[in-house]
């Protein structure tokens, strides 16, 4: 049966009344029982309504009606236009949510998520070009890989934030110490991939082996923790060990694991004949240990000078390793002991024999004589400097004063602030300081101000071409005056001849040192100088007093 609405909207339907022509109409459906009328649109109980009588708008509705229509026209206008609006935007924001979206797509495919270095990928990529541009103009590259010692056992230990930290710091260590158009790459875990394109020589490769090992020798810190840590390093190199990408990163690799099979902390060459060269560079640190060790190294030193009168004012201790009849110089020993780890250890025997010699010389009377040590860089950044140098003067009863350390600029110019600190904190123990081979590179007078230094000692290739050459004679003159300003001793090195001497006294410098002084010798070779010189001023001062006595 039907609702009521249902009839309800039968009746109000068109069927029943006649539409057009002489169609019947229908009958009405006749209603259920019970269900209340409700009468038509338009009736009432009584009958249908009349309609009622439209009255026409009147002038000032019908303009008000049409302003309002252009009202709500102008309105719909703007509303338009501003979802057009609103629509540019959201393009142009889905556009550039977009593009960011293929930029980082593109980061994560180029490089390491993790450290920012390269990707294998990108890696993979540039190592063969290099491969191509090699083999065009036959020239060598290198590829390196790098693995961390005991990372493992020490991620473990630390936890894996702190892992990822030290993975972090350790890269831009890597980065730092590579050269400009090296690629360095992480291809997972603690393992790091280097290529060196354009490569000259095998030796070339082995020193920046011996870089990149060193790079982490100072400790890490990471989460209150001071890390050290070595690494594990394997070289191939193209052409001689294979002539494509997997080759060449596969031997690295076999390389690698060979020298942490062996205990790590070195490096290896898969290439035979850099075998040998490898070995004959362990041979040599070895001997260098053992020469440590045995106590098989001297110390010569070389005379300082006073510019006016020519006395010996003070030494500089000068490194020498007696070996097979030869005597190694200081610079030779120095480098090799930076790349097999002995800078320290080196450098504090260096200090301890020095600071010993001096105290005798002081007990002989020589009183006023200093003498002057080399600081290495890897010293300088050593946390345990300013201990060891003071456990030294302890233990030798040196007087502070009577103890120079020389550090050389470009040594400083590699972390001027961190270098600034560390001798800061050195000078505090009464000892004077030196900035050695000021004007070799990229010397900058300006920052003599910065640096807590007492002596100024200029390098003498530059002493050697200032007779003769303007650009090198202004670069003395103004480093003169300037550590004048600051009040800073003045000492020339290098010096040969007798007219260079005539120069540096018109210069106003106030000491020399070079062979016109005296060559580097043996210690007791130098106390004779020394005892000489002061027999010599005995002589004077008696005789002056004789003389004075005479007078009254």
């Amino acid at each position: 049966m039907r609702s009521w609405r249902e009839v309800w909207r039968a009746l109000k339907s068109p069927v029943g009344r006649r539409a057009e022509g002489d169609r019947p109409v229908a009958e009405p459906v006749p209603l259920p029982a019970g269900l209340p009328v409700i009468p038509p649109e338009g009736t009432d109980e009584a009958g249908p309504r009349p309609p009622a009588a439209e009255t026409p708008p009147s002038a000032a509705e019908a303009e008000a009606g049409g302003a309002s229509r252009e009202e709500r026209l102008e309105e719909e206008i703007r509303e338009l236009r501003a979802e057009a609006s609103r629509l540019r935007e959201a393009l142009a924001d889905q556009a550039a949510a977009r593009s960011r979206m293929e930029e980082e797509v593109r980061s994560l495919a180029d490089h390491d998520p993790l450290t920012g270095l390269a990707s294998s990928r990108r890696f993979h990529d540039r190592l063969h070009v290099a491969l191509i541009h090699a083999q065009r103009y036959k020239q060598k590259l290198a590829v390196v890989q790098l693995g961390l010692d005991h990372f493992s056992g020490l991620n473990d230990r630390l936890g894996r934030s702190l892992g990822d930290d030290l993975l972090k710091s350790v890269a831009v260590a890597l980065e730092s110490t590579v050269r400009q158009g090296d690629t360095i790459a992480r291809l997972g875990g603690d393992v790091f991939t280097i290529l060196l394109p354009g490569v000259k020589r095998e030796e070339d490769v082995t020193v920046i082996a011996d870089k990149l090992r060193l790079a982490l020798r100072n400790p890490f810190s990471i989460g209150g923790h001071d890390l050290l840590i070595t690494a594990s390093l394997g070289i191939a190199l193209f052409p001689e060990d294979g002539p494509d990408t997997e080759a060449l990163i596969e031997r690295a690799s076999v390389a690698m694991k060979w020298v942490k099979k062996e205990g790590g902390d070195a490096w290896a060459v898969h290439a035979p004949r850099s075998r040998h060269l490898a070995t004959q560079r362990e041979e040599r640190e070895s001997a260098l240990k053992r020469a440590l060790l045995q106590k098989e190294l001297t110390l010569f030193y070389q005379p300082v000078v006073d510019c006016d009168t020519g006395a010996i004012v003070g030494v500089e201790a000068l490194l020498r390793w007696p070996k097979r009849e030869e005597l190694v110089r200081a610079a030779d020993v120095v480098s090799l002991a930076d790349v097999s780890g002995l800078a320290v250890p080196l450098g504090l025997w260096t200090l301890r024999a020095a600071c010993t010699q001096g105290r005798a010389w002081h007990d002989a009377g020589h009183k006023d004589l200093a003498v002057a040590v080399n600081v290495s860089g890897k010293q300088l950044v050593h946390p345990s400097l300013v201990r060891l140098v003071r456990r030294v003067l302890e233990e030798t009863r040196l007087p502070p004063e009577c103890l120079e350390l020389e550090i050389s600029e470009a040594e400083i110019g590699r972390n001027p602030e961190r270098a600034i600190e560390r001798l800061s904190e050195v000078k505090r123990l009464g000892l004077r300081l030196a900035l050695d081979d000021f004007g070799v590179g990229d010397s900058r007078l300006r920052h003599l101000y910065r640096y807590p230094v007492d002596t100024l000692k200029i390098d003498g290739s530059v002493i050697a071409e200032a007779a003769t050459n303007r650009d090198q004679e202004a670069v003395v003159m103004a480093a003169v005056a300037l550590a004048r300003q600051r009040k800073l001793r003045i000492v020339a090195e290098g010096v040969e001849t007798e007219a260079q001497r005539v120069l540096l006294v018109r210069w106003q410098c106030d000491r020399m040192q070079g062979n016109l002084c005296g060559p580097p010798a043996s210690a007791a070779d130098t106390e004779k100088l020394l005892l000489r010189q002061l027999k010599a001023a005995r002589a004077v001062a008696e005789e002056d007093l004789g003389r004075t006595r005479r007078l009254l």
